[in-house]
């Protein structure tokens, strides 16, 4: 008999994960305590807490994940990608994964968590580690994979994958971070034909002389 998950533990969890993403954004991530998520969240014991995220570390790291690569329509477009057979079916997936990533980089609630990351950095080091293993660690291992496939069908030159992965992510995180930049009237979310722009540089890197 196939066993159904705990609705009512994941439940709980979304809550907590819910109410911390709430006070993160109205009070920062040193501003935001234990208690208040407990507090936000309607839970009243510690221990269940802890039994869902052992710090409030690991809870914010989750609040990252949940808001980037972790949204179901992302994690399932991108979790099974095929291996490119040709350059046009590569310049596709790519052309997929920019498109997603800058529409998730350009969200309000996704600046907003990457405010607080500038601006308490200096206070708490370790939200810069969290953020790179959230975001741009697990961007590049999806385009180093889709480059690796293609390196194995032949298809592809020989180039840093590694540079190539970090130049097309970092391109798009750039965009993206314009909108911290320029406020009010200013401030225009970047357009895909940006993405579009990156992904046809990274293609003349690889296409084959």
């Amino acid at each position: 008999m196939e066993r159904k998950p705990n609705t009512r533990v994941q439940q709980t969890r979304e809550r907590l994960r819910n109410a911390a993403h709430r006070l993160f954004l109205q009070q920062g991530y040193l501003g935001t305590s234990t208690d208040a998520i407990l507090a936000e969240a309607g839970v009243s014991s510690k221990e269940t807490l802890y039994r869902h995220y052992a710090t409030k570390e690991e809870l914010f790291v989750d609040v990252l994940s949940h808001l980037t690569l972790k949204q179901p329509g992302f994690a399932a477009q991108f979790s099974t990608l095929p291996t490119a057979q040709d350059l046009p079916a590569l310049r596709q997936a790519l052309t997929r994964f920019a498109h997603e990533i800058l529409i998730m980089m350009s969200q309000p609630d996704y600046l907003a968590m990457l405010r607080i990351i500038i601006a308490e950095q200096p206070r708490f080091p370790q939200l810069g580690a969290m953020f790179f293993s959230t975001v741009p660690q697990r961007g590049i291992a999806i385009i180093m994979d889709l480059l690796q496939g293609a390196r194995e069908q032949q298809i592809i030159a020989e180039v840093d994958f590694d540079a190539l992965a970090r130049a097309l992510l970092g391109g798009l995180l750039t965009y993206a971070l314009t909108s911290l930049v320029f406020t009010g009237e200013q401030a225009q979310p970047p357009g895909l034909d940006r993405a579009d722009a990156l992904v046809e540089i990274v293609m003349r890197a690889l296409t084959p002389p």
